[in-house]
This record gives structure tokens, C-alpha cells and sequence, in this order.
């Protein structure tokens, strides 16, 4: 027996259309039943490529016919070799079960490879390490051995992950992993923006890496809006977070820069620790739209697809007529479920007059809206009774206090402040979830105490901020 290859598949076809092809174009195969058809998986550009085993003279006829047509495609057919190769000596022949010589799974050209980039780096800004480091690690759902010793080979230099979220950098026939990866500098952190796994075809197993680098005269030193933020707080990583925020040394200086430099350094640990929030708002579907019209349009683009294969075919005839009359269906079911809201909101109208209807009919003819008739004397007596006149009065704010008279915060005082933070509650306006923010305390205490004193000694505040929780 002997495996091939059919690739370029197109994404809806099934086991027994590959079956009939086969029967079709090679002679002697009319016996050949589904389990000739050992896999059948997804590939590149929504194409699939399947593994058929047939007999050596079968297989030697597909395999000079080149390609053969599976429904509208003209397939590639190509042999599969399959060498066994062990995983733990690195040699061809046997399987790992049976593995008697050496131990070479740690053994990895990249490795000399990987110490050369590591010492080429160390002492040089601003740097930027990428690329395909075979290596699973931060991302995938385990750490192997040759991710242990990538990151110990990176430990030295003081370089910060720019890879987010858990999409695959890699997918191919084993499956998928995140083995390419993207380093930058302290100096550099801050000036790379958009970084993300494009979806562009590059016609290899590794998915295109996409990020832009600021220049230095163009980048942003304004703090981004804190409504922008958003992180899951069920994917937090302690240690990373830790790991982080434990070499954050905040300078003396002027309160705003301190307040600046704490909050920069607690959004990188939540970036390293955490995925980002994705934005949940939807598309709404239009007003007719119903599960029965939903059936019928899946119904409808079913019996199109099979439509358009079938010409040229004895059952080309009887296809379409079917996906005719599904199409019927469908102008049908639309039609009824307008009539029925239709009348609906002419109900509606009856009842209410400035409700739904009334909405509809200003948005068509986008005309201003006007409110409801009433009785000025009622609405004067509503204003006056919900919002009573007020006369201003200024107040002067008092005089700050010299430094020597306001003490320093205590331990005991920061302590009980972040201790009433709780971790199931919402997280604050920048979007830091409190169990980073509690994190974070028990991490760097003096840094936050040594900001809260400077910040009350010269009268600064930070609105809006995770500070809030804390005063």
C-alpha cells in the first residue's frame, strides 16, 4: 500500500466526492470504499489537503495523472513519504519507544546560535530581537526543556515581550504553537505600536509578524486614554506580574513624573501578565431577522454551492431547482416577518404615539425630534422642585501645609488602604484589575508609599487613576 497526497481541496469537500473522483479517473478503483481516506484536514486559504492509501498500482496511476478533478478543483496529487525518525536519539528508522541510543533531545543548533545573538546584544540600545526560535514557551500550553533554556539565554539582557494574546504563530500539519517571538529593549518598549499576527498568506507555516517601531522625534509621551485599557484579570499571571514590577525603582522628583513612572511600569506588567480585553460590542441584526430566517438562508447557501458544482454534471437540472425553491423560501420568509413587524409597530402606534413608531418615522425623515406636549406650569413646578436654585458661593482653597507637618505615610495606614480593595470588584477608570493592583502593593510598598508622601506634601493627584481605590 502506498499513502498520496491530495492537496488544494476545496473547503466543502467530504471523503466521498475524494472516493468518486478516484473511482472516476483511475481504472480498477470502483471498489475503493471511505476508509481509503485515512485524514482529511484543513490547509492554507480555506483549502484542504487530504492522505488517501490505495494500492502501489493504483497510487502509481494517480500519482502520473498529476491532478485529477474533486468537484470544481483540479487537484495536485503528490506521494507522501513518511520517515519515521526518533525524537530521542534525532535518527531515522525507529520510533522513541524503541530509542537505545544516546539522549540528544536538549541538543539544538539554535542553542550556539541563540548565545551568539545573546552576547552580540548584551550592553547595545536600543535593540530589537525577533524570529523563529523554535522554542515553546510564554503562550503555549506547556513549556518545553528548549523554552526553559530560550529564556534563560535571554535573562541577561534587559529586554521586554511584545508578543500579546494566544493566537498560534505557527500552524501546520502537527498542529499549532507559538514559537516566534519579539523582544525590545526598555528604551525601545515604548516606541512599538501595533503589534499583532497578520492574516496575510505567506505561503509558509509561520504567520506574518506585524509591528511599527516610533522614531525617536515622533514618539508619544502623553499618557494614553485609560478608558482605551482593558485587561482579563482571569489570565493573571502572578509571577510574570511579580517579576515585573520587583525592578521598579521610582525616582524623587516632581510628583506628576513619579505618579507617571509607577502607573507606566504597572500597565507594562499587566501587558506581560495578562491578554488584552477584547471589545464584545456586536453587529445588530436588522429588525426582521429571525431563527427561521436564519435556517432558510443556510439551507439556501448549501443548495447554491451544490448548485454550482453540479454543471456539467446529469444532476445539474435538479439541483438547481432545488436551490430555486430554497431561494423562494427564503424571499418568503422575509416577506412574512416584514408584514409581521409591520403590523407590530402599526399597533404600537395605536397605544403609543411618541414610542417606537414615532422614533422610526423622525429617523426616516431625519427631522428633529420633539418632545411630548405638556403643561408649562407642571414642568415649570418638575424643574424647580428637581433642580432648586442654588446661589454660588465661592470657596477659597485652604493653604498648603510645609512638608516638616505632614508626616509620612505609614506602613499600617497603606496597608488597611489597599486592603479594602477587593479583588471581585470592577476594576478602576484605567482599566487595571485590582488583583494587579494589589500585586503590585504588596511588591513595591516603599515605591508606593514614597509616591503618596511626595504627591500629599506638594498638593498632586492623580484623577481618574488606580489611586483612587487607595484614598
Amino acid at each position: 500500500m502506498t499513502a498520496i497526497e491530495l492537496k488544494d481541496l476545496d473547503e466543502v469537500t467530504t471523503k466521498e466526492e475524494i472516493c468518486g473522483a478516484l473511482r472516476t479517473h483511475l481504472d480498477g478503483a470502483t471498489e475503493l470504499g471511505l476508509e481509503a481516506v485515512r485524514s482529511l484536514r484543513k490547509a492554507f486559504a480555506g483549502t484542504q489537503t487530504a492522505v488517501v492509501t490505495l494500492p502501489d498500482q493504483l497510487a502509481a496511476k494517480a500519482i502520473k495523472l498529476g491532478r485529477i478533478r474533486v468537484g470544481w478543483v483540479n487537484c495536485r496529487i503528490r506521494e507522501k513519504n513518511e520517515v519515521h525518525r526518533c525524537y530521542g536519539c534525532r535518527e531515522p528508522g525507529h520510533m522513541a519507544a524503541r530509542c537505545r541510543g544516546p539522549d540528544r533531545k536538549l541538543c539544538c543548533r539554535r542553542c550556539g546560535l541563540l548565545s551568539n545573538i545573546v552576547d552580540e546584544a548584551r550592553g547595545k540600545t536600543p535593540i530589537l530581537v525577533a524570529g523563529d526560535f523554535y522554542a515553546w514557551s510564554t503562550g503555549s500550553r506547556e513549556t518545553k526543556p528548549r523554552g526553559e533554556a530560550f529564556l534563560d539565554a535571554l535573562a541577561p539582557l534587559d529586554v521586554l515581550l511584545l508578543n500579546t494574546g494566544s493566537k498560534p504563530t505557527f500552524v501546520g500539519q502537527q498542529g499549532e504553537s507559538i514559537v516566534d517571538f519579539t523582544f525590545a529593549g526598555v528604551s525601545l518598549h515604548d516606541r512599538v505600536r501595533s503589534w499583532h499576527i497578520s492574516v496575510v498568506y505567506t505561503g509558509s507555516d509561520h504567520q506574518a509578524i506585524v509591528f511599527e517601531v516610533l522614531l525617536e522625534e515622533n514618539r508619544i509621551v502623553s499618557r494614553p486614554l485609560a478608558g482605551n485599557r482593558k485587561w482579563s484579570a482571569r489570565t493573571f499571571d502572578g509571577d510574570c506580574f511579580a517579576e515585573v514590577v520587583s525592578a521598579m525603582n521610582v525616582r524623587p522628583g516632581v510628583p506628576g513624573d513619579m505618579v507617571d513612572e509607577l502607573m507606566s511600569t504597572i500597565v507594562r506588567a499587566c501587558d506581560a501578565s495578562m491578554s488584552r480585553g477584547g471589545d464584545c460590542r456586536q453587529r445588530k441584526p436588522v429588525y426582521w431577522w429571525n431563527d427561521s430566517i436564519e435556517e432558510c438562508r443556510k439551507s439556501c447557501l448549501r443548495l447554491r454551492r451544490r448548485a454550482q458544482r453540479a454543471r456539467g454534471r446529469a444532476d445539474e437540472t435538479i439541483c438547481r431547482e432545488e436551490f430555486a425553491d430554497a431561494r423562494r423560501r427564503l424571499h418568503r420568509a422575509i416577506k412574512a416577518s416584514k408584514r409581521l413587524c409591520w403590523r407590530q409597530l402599526c399597533d404600537e402606534a395605536d397605544c403609543d404615539v411618541w414610542g417606537k413608531p414615532y422614533r422610526v418615522v423622525m429617523s426616516r425623515l431625519r427631522a428633529p425630534r420633539t418632545s411630548p406636549p405638556s403643561a408649562p406650569e407642571l414642568v415649570r413646578r418638575a424643574v424647580s422642585t428637581l433642580f432648586p436654585m442654588i446661589v454660588p458661593r465661592p470657596i477659597d482653597a485652604p493653604p498648603l501645609l510645609e512638608e516638616h507637618l505632614i508626616p509620612e505615610v505609614g506602613v499600617e495606614e497603606l496597608r488597611w488602604a489597599y486592603g479594602r480593595v477587593r479583588i471581585g470588584a470592577a476594576a478602576s477608570p484605567d482599566g487595571i484589575p485590582n488583583t494587579a493592583l494589589k500585586a503590585a502593593v504588596e511588591a513595591c510598598f516603599e515605591n508606593f508609599r514614597r509616591v503618596f508622601t511626595v504627591c500629599l506634601r506638594k498638593g498632586a493627584s492623580r484623577h481618574g487613576g488606580s489611586g483612587k481605590g487607595l484614598s
